[in-house]
């Protein structure tokens, strides 16, 4: 074959290839053209129009027209070509056949027009697909950042828009939650779990872990799904991650949340839905857009506890035992905590938080919570505790032998045998019982005196609290005068000057109490009478160091009627005035033998310095700063029921009681462990 023919041959056979290979594309453009998964789903809708016609509809099936179709939604930056194969969506014919052609269920679309929304803002999904593979973006292989999300999850697009994380659902709110059960419920479990406690979400919260403000937002490229067993979304993800955080996300301090497969799938739809969605203002709720904003009602006491702190401190304030955790944690819902615990110790533990602890600070520029959320959480906490009726009871002829019996077990152990005084105020004393009318007695038992080591005893019955109080008569014969008195205006900067030369030296410069008890002190007052004060003040106290500035004294010193009432406003006002600090108080004890005391009894389970091993750290400094010596003395002198903590004042098991006078030497040597003073 000559050269010439050889290229002949090769010219032909390139020919021939080229145009077998532009019948391949054609072939394959025509098949692709007509083979569209799109264009499958149209021919299936028309048949079930010709299927579903009637007279009066035919219409539709004339009128139904082929081709891709597309919604343009510049607000979300997206377009959604959905409806080329979901024709049936507002088709009411459609509701009894399988996708793509089925109506879509509920009311949804009333308020979210296709035409308005389009279906990716709350689907998910890639919406410029024409092919169902595509379109879910929900195969590895489609590398989609925001796959098809299945129910229960689609309920999570709700909250994008609609969820107000610290209001509760109320009536305006009630139409478009509709249909968000799962969704609501994971709310409530959110809220439940104390999940704010570590985390933030719209600017209120702990700062421990990650801000969840925009956690929906997340795609799941974000997420490492090393050690996940099972499906690799991001809701999966994020149930794995509740039932073992560490294991999950190595390293993670969150705790484990036991709860069943239907609560972690409510959880995971709730977290799915916080988010803040690049969309315009115009589409989200009002409550939602105000709590973008800052702006929001304030949380109620239980509201705002289980927000906070019942994620550790327990949904009840339970705690955790220090013997069966590594970091226990302490009973703030404990009774016999609360009846010694004042507001202001609660208040102050709560702002300034436990420094080398894991309690931190709410104060509301670190937390986001305002000052008056703070105060009902301690009012919740306290009145958790109180007896159910907040009326004083009417007390009657009570049984003083019953009384005596309530009183040694209750009472002897700091007020003495027959009320005659030991660690606490004698109250076998006319110059007492004389003045302090039963509404006195009552109140002051029910309440005890904050900062003190009164306790309240609210778990008193009202017969138990009439014998008691017939027992408490039985030692002076006699009931005080009835109605209050009317003193002469007050002067309080005389008053104040009154206090500060004659009162202070004996019941401290701010009323807290050295040798004397305190006295500028709110549950005090709150039950003291003008006329109570006043004699007291007039004719002091007979065999205590209380001597009368009018009866008793004749220089210069002596107070008429007029100081008199200057001294009680100066402490009446001074007494709803904000304190600066918690102030100790008085405490005679010796801080050595204390010590001695303090390493026998205490060391085990409080370490030997204080640090806390088995119990919580009495050196710390932002404890010592808020509990007064009155607050340890009850608490060594009570206990801590359901806890490891016995009554050092009545004994318990393998504890011995020990006597006024050892407490207050352990008050003393743990008073010694403070080495700063920590504003209020």
């Amino acid at each position: 074959m000559d050269e010439q023919k050889y290229t002949y041959r090769v010219q032909w056979m390139v020919f021939g290839g080229a145009v077998l290979l532009l019948l391949l594309l054609f072939g394959a453009w025509i098949s692709e053209g007509l083979n569209k998964e799109w264009r499958g789903a149209q021919k299936e809708y028309m048949a079930l129009l010709k299927k579903k016609a009637t007279p009066e509809n035919q219409h539709a099936t004339d009128e139904f027209e082929r081709g891709i179709f597309q919604v343009e939604l510049p607000q979300f930056k997206r377009d959604d070509r959905c409806i080329s194969c979901h024709h049936g969506l507002e088709d009411e014919r459609m509701d009894d056949v399988p996708q793509p052609h089925t109506t879509h269920p509920g009311t949804l679309l009333a308020d979210h027009p296709v035409q308005e929304y389009g279906c990716t803002i709350c689907h998910g999904g890639q919406g410029g697909a024409l092919s169902r593979e595509d379109a879910h973006g929900q195969v590895p292989e489609t590398h989609w950042s925001y796959p098809l999300l299945e129910q229960p999850y689609i309920q999570s697009s709700c909250g994008k828009c609609h969820l107000a994380i610290f209001n509760q659902t109320g009536p305006e709110q009630a139409g478009i939650m509709n249909g968000m059960d799962v969704f609501l419920r994971g709310k409530t479990i959110f809220s439940g779990e104390g999940c704010l406690g570590c985390h933030q979400a719209r600017g209120i919260g702990g700062i421990v872990g990650p801000d969840l403000t925009e956690q929906g937002e997340k795609t799941k490229h974000e997420y490492s799904f090393q050690n996940i067993r099972g499906d690799q979304t991001i809701s999966n993800w994020l149930k794995e991650h509740f039932k073992d955080p560490e294991m999950v996300s190595p390293g993670s301090q969150m705790l484990k949340i036991n709860l069943d497969e239907k609560e972690l799938e409510a959880l995971a739809t709730f977290v799915m839905g916080l988010a803040k969605p690049d969309i315009p203002f115009d589409y989200f709720s009002m409550a939602t857009l105000n709590e973008f904003k800052g702006v929001r009602e304030p949380m109620e006491g239980a509201a705002s506890f289980a927000h906070l702190c019942s994620a550790c401190h327990g949904k009840e304030g339970e705690g955790k035992n220090y013997r069966e955790y590594d970091t226990g944690i302490p009973s703030i819902g404990n009774p016999d905590f609360l009846r010694v615990a004042s507001e202001d110790f609660i208040r102050f533990t709560v702002e300034k938080g436990r420094s080398l602890r894991q309690m931190g600070s709410w104060e509301s520029s670190i937390s986001g919570m305002k000052s008056l959320e703070l105060g009902r959480i301690v009012n919740h906490l306290k009145q958790s505790a109180a007896r159910e009726s907040q009326v004083a009871p009417e007390i009657h002829n009570g049984n003083n032998t019953v009384g005596q019996e309530i009183y040694n077990r209750n009472c002897k152990v700091c007020h003495g045998e027959n009320g005659k005084g030991d660690v606490a105020v004698a109250l076998n004393q006319k110059g007492f019982l004389s003045r302090a009318d039963n509404d006195f007695l009552v109140r002051t038992i029910i309440t005890g005196r904050g900062n003190t080591a009164m306790p309240g005893w609210p778990r008193l019955e009202d017969n138990e609290i009439a014998d008691l109080i017939a027992y408490m008569r039985a030692w002076n014969n006699g009931l005080p005068p009835s109605g209050d008195m009317v003193l002469p205006a007050a002067n309080l900067e005389e008053g104040a000057l009154k206090y500060h030369f004659l009162c202070s030296r004996c019941h401290g410069e701010f009323g807290e109490g050295e040798t004397g008890p305190a006295i500028i002190n709110r549950d005090f007052l709150a039950v003291a009478s003008d006329r109570y004060l006043y004699e007291t003040i007039a004719r002091g106290r007979e065999h205590t160091p209380m001597f009368g500035w009018s009866a008793d004294v004749y220089n210069k010193e002596k107070l008429e009627v007029q100081d008199i009432s200057n001294i009680i406003g100066f402490m009446r006002q001074s007494a709803s005035t904000p304190l600066t600090y918690i102030y100790a108080g008085s405490n005679p004890g010796q801080s050595d033998l204390g010590a001695e005391l303090f390493d026998l009894r205490c060391a085990e389970c409080h370490g030997k310095q204080g640090e806390g091993l088995k119990g919580p750290a009495l050196n710390n400094q932002e404890f010592l700063s808020a509990a007064s010596n009155g607050y340890l003395l009850a608490t060594i002198t009570l206990g801590r029921s359901g806890s490891d903590m016995p009554s050092w004042g009545h004994g318990q098991d393998k504890y011995p009681a020990l006597s006024g006078k050892e407490r207050q030497d352990l008050v003393a040597f743990i008073r010694s462990m403070q080495r700063i003073r920590i504003k209020y």
